[in-house]
């Protein structure tokens, strides 16, 4: 029987191409053709001359092909993303630093075979969650400088920017000037990116219509951001909807903001179209409070004059709110729709459930409006005085109402004295003429007989607004004294 330890080798036949295999089975050798070719160091290349460069993109490239994702980083990454998923689920946030932060250190596997920006991605979201911004922000640009054209990685940035420009308005953390104004710079790019890669995107759009809005009060290039967000949606199937659902939401805030904006423009008609469409599909899931909508509709039917439509659907916004108390916006716009329906008894005892020190100033502009109504000028005033203690923004606004108390009572030198404060007021704060005290003042002064000092005011009204309204009627009345 042979053995079992056989060797074989190979050599050149001289007399032909073919080599021999020579394999020897205990003392026995046996030859047999085969078709495998030796190339000997003589033998001219046959290799290929053509070294053109391979083409890649982001779905491949020469590396990634030669060195393909193991098995076991698949496995590990796929593992962790389903756990992060979970904890994200549960809003387990301090958990997923925990286990996961920084990914350098406790995903090493990961970041070296380049299978960690799923997880910074997810890592980035948690963080921000816990108002650790700076370091969500880092790990997201790590992620960007690897894939400039991902656009959830973009949109995730532009996000947490966005996120930490909201927890400094809202007072929950502390950015210098500088730093705010690189966020807003950072949201506005990354925002911008996330469009570009996904036009018909809902959320993006709605994101960088609200940094607009709530964050720089731009109204005017928010709305066609919100315009495209709620377009983005109108045009999707049945199906898209169903699949992406979760920016359902995001559709119904842009209707919403989009009507208030466009109604704060003076089209009443286009912004009663879009709250009644917000109203209709959020009706089932109630994104939005009923409070917000119906406050919204009742603010859409008040400046188109219908009163009583405005009184329904406030009512209706006022019994829906959620904290057992009506919100007070809501009961100010109720009120001043009221007053217009000359029902200012009720008007002014719906403005007394709300406890004093809760009243803001524009709260107690309606309630003084409704007292003056009443004819009772003296608790009007004391109600602006209290307003003018606590308003730091807005003091003109409540400074003029004074003036027309005073005006109404004949006492122009208080009313003078009123209106020369608002002019003075607005000048420091924005470096600007305030028109309406500028007005009054000439108005007031003219009254008290200093037919002189009223001319050169309202010439410096003429002259920084020439249309101001009922500006000729003062002017044809200082020149006939």
């Amino acid at each position: 029987m042979p053995s079992l330890g056989s060797t074989a080798r190979i050599i050149n036949n001289s007399n032909s191409n073919q080599p021999i295999e020579l394999f020897t089975i205990g003392q026995s050798k046996v030859s047999t053709d085969v078709k495998l070719k030796i190339v000997s160091r003589e033998t001219p290349n046959t290799i290929s001359e053509n070294k053109a460069a391979p083409f890649e993109d982001q779905f491949l490239n020469l590396k990634e092909f030669l060195t393909p994702e193991s098995d076991f980083i698949k496995k590990a990454k796929h593992k962790s993303l389903d756990d992060i998923l979970l904890m994200m689920q549960a809003n387990q946030w301090d958990n997923i630093i925990s286990l996961y932060y920084p990914v350098d250190e406790k995903n090493p596997e990961l970041v070296v075979s380049g299978a960690d920006l799923p997880i910074r991605e997810k890592v980035a979201f948690a963080l921000g969650q816990l108002q650790r911004f700076d370091e969500a922000i880092a790990e997201l640009e790590t992620c960007i400088k690897r894939e400039p054209e991902n656009f959830y990685t973009r949109s995730s940035l532009g996000y947490i920017a966005y996120n930490s420009l909201f927890a400094l308005k809202n007072r929950e953390i502390m950015l210098t000037p500088q730093v705010k104004a690189q966020r807003i710079a950072l949201a506005h790019t990354n925002f911008a990116k996330a469009r570009q890669l996904k036009p018909d995107n809902v959320t993006c759009f709605y994101r960088e219509g609200m940094l607009y809005t709530q964050i720089e009060n731009k109204p005017d290039p928010a709305i066609p951001l919100f315009s495209k967000a709620c377009l983005n949606w109108e045009k999707l199937t049945g199906d898209q909807r169903l699949e992406r659902h979760q920016e359902k939401k995001n559709y119904i805030k842009s209707l919403y903001r989009l009507a208030s904006l466009i109604l704060e423009k003076g089209d009443a008609k286009g912004a009663l179209a879009r709250i009644t469409i917000c109203i209709a599909e959020d009706e089932k899931r109630n994104y939005l409070s009923p409070s917000f909508k119906y406050f919204a509709l009742g603010k859409v039917y008040f400046q188109l004059g219908s009163h009583e439509k405005a009184k329904d659907a406030l009512v209706f916004a006022m019994k829906s709110g959620t904290s057992g108390q009506p919100d007070q916006f809501v009961v100010e716009l109720l009120a001043r729709t009221l007053l217009a329906l000359g029902e200012s008894e009720k008007a002014l005892e719906l403005l007394r459930t709300v406890p004093e020190k809760m009243k803001r100033p524009y709260f107690r502009w309606t309630e003084s409006d409704v007292l003056c109504s009443l004819h009772c000028f003296k608790e009007a005033e004391q109600t602006l005085r209290v307003a003018l203690e606590r308003d730091m923004m807005s003091k003109h606004k409540t400074l003029i109402r004074l003036v027309k108390i005073h005006y109404m009572q004949r006492d122009f030198e208080r009313a003078e004295k009123a209106a020369a404060q608002a002019v003075q007021f607005f000048r420091q704060q924005w470096n600007n003429p305030y028109n309406e005290g500028l007005f009054w003042q000439s108005l007031a002064t003219f009254r008290m007989g200093r037919r002189k000092e009223a001319e050169t005011l309202a010439m410096e009204l003429q002259k920084n607004c020439p249309h101001y309204s009922k500006l000729g009627a003062l002017l044809a009345t200082i020149k006939e004294g």
